[in-house]
């Protein structure tokens, strides 16, 4: 068996090009397989994790404009509520930054109280002029804090400063997303948009108990009352627009996957055939030489 050993090894350093070609074939269907594994995992405990730490809320409820001081009262009367912070969102946003644009960005102008999405760089607003951009936009364009971000919108215009990076887990990142996310404070969003004080079109509602949350919004309707265009979006209701995103990645990784793995297997089986018809004579010698059909096949597997 020693002796076959080192005739299999002397067979495949004198066709070193060959073994390196295959060997790289299977390492990478299994780096694929490895692959697919790793975004499934991912994907599927990720949204918990990223939710948990970005403390999101239970439920996050868009409207018409509305007074905030009548908004927070009804809200906060709602049976099971334990918190409520209320926005200032703007869709459509023209925004550049350093040769970059994009005219579908979201500004939300953020009041006291809890955010819903966590700082993963830099710091949170703190006054005017400042800006926390979602982590997406970053990577994409290349934006470091204290750079500008400039806005704008018909007649109205601003320029920020980057002071944070932020990760909210109730949409995909941009690009993936038609447009980005940027957190600006209240007044600055309000102010560029034109809109009355204490003026909000975003509630995000945190429940004490999540398994009576349906009843909790049933509420909210009831008590809706001279409130327009208004809809609700909850966690779990997220969690599944994501699941359905990540199921098609999932499936597309797992696909690549079979294809190159079933093509390493069809081209080794080829590759072997033609072997066993090449090497007729030598494994005829061997056979002379005392070596038995199992010792035979045993070498060229390991070959």
């Amino acid at each position: 068996m020693t002796s076959l050993l080192r005739i299999s090894l002397a067979r495949l350093a004198r066709r070193r090009g060959r073994a390196l070609l295959a060997a790289g074939g299977i390492a990478a269907a299994a780096a694929m397989l490895g692959a697919a594994t790793t975004v499934a995992y991912s994907l599927a405990t990720g949204y918990d994790r990223a939710a948990d730490r970005a403390d999101l809320p239970d439920a996050i409820a868009q409207f018409g404009e509305a007074d905030v001081d009548a908004l927070r009262r009804r809200v906060l009367a709602l049976p099971n509520v334990q918190a409520a912070s209320f926005r200032l969102e703007n869709g459509g946003v023209e925004v550049y930054s350093e040769g970059n644009y994009t005219r579908h960005a979201k500004v939300q102008g953020v009041r006291e109280g809890r955010r819903g999405y966590a700082i993963v760089e830099g710091r949170d607003v703190r006054a005017r002029g400042e800006v926390v951009i979602e982590r997406g936009l970053e990577r994409e364009w290349g934006v470091e804090l204290g750079d500008a971000i400039g806005l704008h919108e018909f007649r109205s215009n601003a320029i920020l400063r980057v002071v944070g990076v932020a990760v909210t887990p109730d949409n995909v990142a941009f690009p993936l997303a038609k447009g980005p996310r940027l957190y600006a404070p209240y007044e600055d969003v309000r102010s560029f948009m034109g809109e009355r004080p204490e003026t909000v079109n975003v509630a995000l509602v945190w429940v004490q108990d999540p398994e009576l949350l349906d009843v909790t919004l049933a509420q909210a309707r009831v008590a809706s009352f001279g409130i327009s265009e208004l809809e609700f979006v909850t966690r779990e209701g997220i969690r599944s627009l994501i699941g359905q995103a990540a199921g098609i990645v999932i499936a597309l990784l797992v696909a690549f996957s079979l294809v190159a793995v079933g093509a390493a297997v069809v081209m080794r089986a080829a590759s072997s055939a033609a072997d066993v018809q090449r090497r007729l004579a030598s494994i005829g010698v061997l056979r002379t030489l005392g070596a038995t059909p199992r010792t035979v096949a045993v070498g060229y597997a390991l070959e």
